[in-house]
């Protein structure tokens, strides 16, 4: 009885995971546990067997003949426990729904529409995730995200929402109406800025616009575009932000647009792990994304 006992599952679930992503590191991530876990599952597997199921390398790891006998199996059986889970969660509470993005896109762009998307789209238990970092998707996890970036994006199925201009805003009570005017205006500079590439700053839109001899160092100084808008809300000075996401506050008048030229961004993304590409939620919040970023163009100066 003792040889026809199986392997503990989570052992298995490690295996399988490590051989379909021939990497114990990108195992580790999807299943949430670091790659010594899953070699410690793995070599559990091992001795449970009396037999090796990978061979290991530097770079990568393969599978053995055992192995891929046994990864038929595995593969095929966890395959069936998604479509069994998959028919019975109609039946279910709706399904939780993690989406990423970074922390300005979801607190500038996002929070002020949740009421208007649980509206429309009630039986989705959205769950926001924030993180300047781009995050790996899988099922059981962050779902989905917004991606900034030119796109296509690795082992996840993207489809573009909404190309991005960068150009000036302040509060209008400032009164700026003439290039000129920002000789005598605080510039508003956001360090540590990585995308888009060539980053979207006070010299490279000065060069743009013609406005020569400008001191384009001088200001205030912040570390995300969060507090550079509340300070440009506040009247503290210019900023050169995205024109998405700051799309609301020039709707209401809590910032204008005084100047062209706009410099070009980079895309955003409604990505999602491809193996749930076709999922009820995800394909309705997918929707959801296209109608309302498609539906009106990046603020252009007046």
């Amino acid at each position: 009885m003792a040889k026809h006992r199986l392997p503990p599952l989570s052992s298995l679930r490690a295996f399988e995971a490590a051989a379909r992503r021939s990497s114990f590191k990108a195992a580790a991530e999807e299943l949430f546990v670091t790659p010594t876990a899953i070699s410690h599952q793995i070599k559990q597997l091992e001795t449970h067997l009396g037999l090796r199921v990978l061979d290991r390398t530097p770079r990568a790891v393969s599978l053995t003949v055992e192995g891929r006998v046994l990864y038929e199996a595995t593969a095929s059986g966890f395959a069936g426990i998604a479509r069994a889970m998959a028919q019975l969660r109609p039946r279910q509470e709706p399904a939780m729904l993690t989406l990423s993005s970074t922390t300005a896109f979801l607190s500038h762009w996002m929070v002020p529409r949740l009421a208007e998307l649980r509206r429309l789209l009630p039986d989705i238990d959205l769950r926001l995730h924030a993180s300047d970092a781009i995050v790996a998707l899988r099922s059981g996890g962050v779902d989905a995200a917004i991606r900034y970036g030119k796109g296509p994006f690795a082992e996840v199925a993207s489809i573009p929402l909404r190309d991005d201009v960068f150009g000036p805003v302040c509060s209008p009570v400032l009164g700026l109406a003439a290039l000129e005017d920002l000789r005598r205006t605080t510039l508003i500079h956001i360090d540590g800025r990585q995308v888009p590439v060539p980053v979207p700053d006070w010299p490279r839109w000065c060069a743009e616009a013609g406005l020569r001899d400008m001191d384009t160092q001088a200001g205030l100084r912040f570390p995300d575009s969060m507090l550079a808008v509340q300070a440009a809300i506040a009247g503290h000075g210019v900023a050169i932000v995205s024109r998405v996401l700051v799309a609301d506050a020039l709707d209401t008048g809590l910032l204008v647009a005084p100047f062209a030229p706009v410099l070009r961004g980079e895309t955003y993304h409604f990505a999602c792990a491809p193996d749930i590409e076709k999922r009820q939620d995800i394909v309705a919040l997918r929707a959801w994304f296209l109608s309302v970023m498609a539906g009106r163009p990046p603020h252009q100066a007046a």
